[in-house]
């Protein structure tokens, strides 16, 4: 490696250990309890004006306050802090690092409630999405994951830190605006403009908290246990829109009944402008454009962003490399959609399409579920995060049997509900529910790299069969139950279920009839990659 190379890695590994320093000295430091966003839209140019009320709690002894917020920098965009204040009392800052670092002027002690003012304006170049949807009209819209929320937003910017918040908007009165919570208030204002107020009154972390302001259509108007549920289209795709958009109340209350009591005030499926093909923000689920005009269902969309409400949303991780708990978590769980509302073999069929991918995946990067080698956390949105941690928790439930499982994801849901979670919160709530040591179960499927490669080999003489079970990836051995499925020459076939825990394990069965082919996992219970199955001679 070049040495100017090694400097600038070691550079970069110092910035983020650095960063993950500030960011823990802070967690333990402070606990943002509400926030009020006042934005300012207009269609002249794309700088926005921003006033926001952040209300904190100071949990130790400390002279200074830390938020994230974008700085202004050469190209013209990003944020500039015109003035900060708390108590009507003008604070020293400095805003560098896209850090805005407040001297409180006093020792703060634990417990103490301060509330800050920060006006500031600028150029979002990220974050707040300012752009034309396809029909060449203006919109406005939040697009936040992972820690974009900074470059709009004066915030705590990690998901660890949960707020309840409101933004107060003011654009030309032409645009509909949509947020997180409830509609407050809605008013004319002088000069052609609009105030609309969403207050949200549960907890959220910066990633969810979004606007969305467009030329809407709302329709699909609806409730489920007073839960008013509507979407939000374009108006040159009402039409569609509306048709495709239809599944909210479906998935809202199947996730209700299976999991537990829906979080929020309301929940709005809004045709955007996000990076994604859907963004899960809490109430407010924002869907990419093409959605609204797809020929293709979007039930499976819908389902996944509506599970997002209960796993990333209501109970959210605590830390980006734990994201599996909430993208593996929707993905599942839109499997099990799809098996409740489409059948066994629907079901089956997506597993195996998702085996697929964590298998291309693999030879592409071997890495585990939970990889904190990542530091660029939109490289955490990959078949890990979601095919193959669906996978950890369908595996899961095989192991504990449909009863114990969901019984405890209702508790890991109930405990963590409006908070934030950790992999070893899940695994302690398992276990207790369960009364099971699965401290194997979850650091070879989520800490561990890979997944079993194997090779069967079989014969039948006589009355015997033997057969041999062989892992042949490298590095790690899996342990596992293994179901083969045993077809005789009559039509019969058998299931057998073996324990596999070595580089090799045999089997033999005694079976008086003609065996035709041997079946590996034709249950679609294990994630592994088949290499051979042979009728082949064993060594004694």
């Amino acid at each position: 490696m070049h040495i100017r190379y090694q400097f600038t890695l070691v550079l970069l590994f110092s910035f983020l250990f650095i960063n993950a320093q500030t960011h823990q000295a802070r967690f333990e430091s402070i606990d943002v309890q509400h926030y009020s966003f006042e934005i300012h839209l207009n269609d002249s140019t794309n700088r926005i004006e921003g006033k926001t009320k952040v209300l904190v709690q100071f949990l130790k002894v400390t002279e200074s306050c830390i938020f994230d917020l974008i700085e202004k920098n050469n190209s013209g965009t990003g944020m500039f802090v015109e003035s900060l204040t708390c108590k009507n009392k003008a604070l020293k800052f400095t805003h560098k690092n896209n850090q805005l670092v407040i001297e409180l002027g006093k020792i703060v002690e634990p417990n103490e409630l301060l509330t800050f003012e920060i006006s500031y304006s600028g150029i979002p170049a990220d974050g707040l999405v300012i752009s034309e949807n396809q029909y060449g009209q203006r919109t406005f819209f939040g697009d936040n994951w992972p820690d974009r929320a900074k470059h709009w937003l004066p915030t705590v910017d990690h998901p660890s830190d949960k707020a309840t918040l409101e933004f107060k908007v003011y654009a030309p009165e032409y645009y509909e605006v949509v947020s997180n919570g409830l509609l407050v208030a809605k008013k004319q204002l002088a000069n052609v403009m609009e105030f609309t107020h969403w207050k949200e009154n549960v907890a959220l972390s910066t990633k969810l908290m979004v606007i969305g302001a467009a030329d809407f259509v709302v329709g699909n108007k609806t409730e489920y246990l007073n839960i008013p549920v509507s979407s939000w289209v374009f108006e040159q795709n009402k039409e569609q829109g509306f048709e495709n958009y239809k599944y909210g109340t479906e998935a809202l209350q199947f996730f209700s009944e299976l999991i537990g009591p829906y979080s929020y005030e309301k929940l709005a499926h809004v045709q955007s402008k996000t990076r994604y093909g859907g963004m899960e923000n809490a109430s407010c689920i924002f869907y990419h454009e093409k959605t609204a005009i797809s020929d293709n269902s979007q039930e499976g969309l819908f389902a996944h962003e509506v599970a997002h409400q209960w796993f990333g949303n209501s109970v959210t991780e605590q830390n980006w490399h734990h994201v599996w708990l909430s993208e593996g978590f929707a993905t599942y769980l839109t499997h099990v959609y799809k098996q409740n509302f489409h059948g066994k073999e629907e079901f089956r069929e997506g597993l195996a399409n998702d085996r697929e991918r964590v298998i291309s995946y693999s030879k592409r990067n071997l890495a585990p579920i939970i990889d904190t080698t990542v530091t660029e956390y939109i490289r955490l949105l990959n078949a890990n995060s979601y095919q193959k941690a669906s996978w950890f928790l369908h595996m899961l439930r095989e192991d504990l049997g449909d009863k114990i499982f969901f019984k405890g994801l209702q508790k890991y849901y109930a405990d963590f509900k409006n908070s934030t979670a950790l992999t070893k919160d899940f695994l302690q709530v398992m276990e207790k529910v369960s009364g099971k040591d699965l401290d194997l179960f979850f650091k070879q499927w989520l800490w561990q790299a890979g997944h079993p490669t194997l090779d069967l080999d079989w014969q039948q003489k006589d009355n015997h069969l033997r057969i041999s079970v062989k892992q042949t990836q490298a590095d790690y051995l899996f342990e596992f139950p293994l179901e083969i499925e045993i077809v005789y020459e009559n039509g019969t076939s058998d299931l057998k279920t073996f324990k596999v825990n070595k580089s090799e394990n045999k089997f033999f069965i005694q079976s008086d009839l003609k065996i035709n082919d041997i079946k590996i996992d034709p249950g679609v219970k294990l994630l592994f990659e088949n290499k051979n199955i042979r009728h082949a001679d064993f060594a004694d």
